[in-house]
């Protein structure tokens, strides 16, 4: 790997630490299962409510697809008030969380800032004016909450998140912060909702984006950042893939399968892409760093990836976003009906 496409995956995922929580994911996760999986609650799909098919089994969690819109999803998986303990106190979660905080300046370079500069020119062309009020959900370390911020285009950002430490990391930016979630946001009242990185730890999807529906002015946005299922790693390293750690991560949606199930809640779909730009770093760091046998499952993807340079790299990943390939995807709507 070349020193410069170690540059943005080490600077939002340094391998050391990324490493150590990968670990520490598989151990909670296993002992997480063993203690409570008796507990579990069988589900059908997220998006559009089909029976899946079991396709793996990963940390003691059993993982089905959809035959119709391909969602990769747990079940059985934990109940809410089994989450909300998983976050709240083990090991795993409180660590990623403080390597978002310690990863907060590259994140916010690499990632949040220029997202939210295109958010903010897409509401531009389709309202013409400043808008009141934005809710970052789940908004982490706040992060995305201040680039929305920086913007100047509303006149006043939210961040909202079920953990104290979190709404304690977001205050300390100068962000206002409470810790909660939709149900502490009045009806009608919210011309922007955002989550990066959220739906996919949802006990139930389309409850949580009814909820989203509700708090929204009529004609105001929701924007969705989360790994598309069918994305490049998911596609070469199926459940070996680092996306894929439950509990943490229950929900895997797609191009297709999440427009089915924003329209089917309301929501007019404006815009889907898949903006990622780690995907074929995360390749490479698995061949190089964990010995993954590319070579012997895909000669040629091996040679793409790791006999070739730079520029040759830049332009396949420039191709999977073009193509709604990357396990990065982005999802802009807008409220229809009340």
């Amino acid at each position: 790997m070349t020193s410069q496409k170690l540059t943005e995956i080490d600077r939002m995922r340094p391998i050391d630490k990324h490493s150590k929580i990968l670990g520490l994911r598989g151990k909670c996760g296993e002992s997480f299962y063993q203690k409570y999986h008796q507990l579990f609650v069988k589900v059908v799909c997220p998006a559009c409510g089909n029976q899946g098919k079991d396709v793996f089994v990963k940390y003691g969690f059993n993982h089905k697809q959809c035959p119709s819109c391909l969602t990769l999803f747990c079940s059985p998986r934990p109940t809410e008030n089994l989450l909300c303990e998983y976050y709240s106190d083990w090991e795993a979660p409180q660590h990623w969380t403080e390597l978002l905080i310690e990863t907060d300046v590259e994140r916010k370079s690499l990632q949040y800032e220029p997202r939210a500069r295109e958010l903010v020119n897409l509401l531009k062309a389709r309202i013409g004016t400043h808008t009141e009020l934005a809710v970052d959900l789940g908004a982490g370390s706040g992060a995305f909450a201040l680039a929305l911020k920086k913007t100047g285009f509303f006149k006043k950002v939210l961040a909202v998140d079920f953990s104290q430490n979190c709404v304690r990391a977001c205050m300390k930016q100068g962000l206002d912060a409470v810790q909660g979630s939709t149900e502490d946001l009045s009806s009608n009242s919210v011309d922007l909702v955002t989550m990066n990185d959220l739906i996919e730890h949802v006990f139930d999807p389309r409850n949580f984006l009814k909820a989203c529906h509700r708090v929204l002015k009529p004609k105001g946005f929701i924007s969705i950042a989360t790994p598309n299922g069918q994305g490049f790693d998911f596609k070469i390293f199926k459940d070996r893939t680092v996306n894929i750690t439950p509990p943490e991560h229950i929900n895997y949606f797609n191009p297709k399968s999440i427009r089915i199930l924003l329209e089917s809640i309301g929501y007019r779909v404006i815009s889907i892409e898949t903006p990622g730009i780690l995907d074929t770093q995360i390749v490479i760091r698995e061949v190089t760093d964990n010995n993954y046998p590319l070579r012997d499952r895909n000669e040629f993807l091996h040679f793409l990836l790791m006999e070739n340079s730079d520029k040759v790299i830049n332009n396949f990943q420039r191709f999977l976003i073009d193509n709604k390939l990357s396990s990065h995807m982005l999802i802009v709507a807008q409220k229809q009906k009340a």
